[in-house]
């Protein structure tokens, strides 16, 4: 009874083992996919595949704003 436990432990250890191994093989290999696709994209410009540390919200420069140049300013 006890060598029946531990061959049906072994087997399921094993499937469950492989199917992980599986699992984040594909993870991995639609990872690269994704990023030679994106890195190829000719709709994307060079400004767009830089990250951009200040910006962590995501939907861009919005909240900043350009530095007020000093000298005369035109009155209207």
């Amino acid at each position: 009874m006890e060598t029946e436990n531990i061959i049906m432990f072994s087997i399921g250890l094993t499937i469950f083992v492989l199917y992980m191994v599986g699992y984040l093989f594909m993870v991995k290999k639609a990872n690269e996919l994704q990023k030679s696709k994106l890195k190829n994209d000719p709709e994307l410009t060079a400004p767009y595949r830089r990250a951009d540390n200040i910006d962590m919200d995501g939907i861009g420069n919005y909240g900043r704003f350009p530095i007020e140049k000093s000298g005369k300013k035109k009155k209207k």
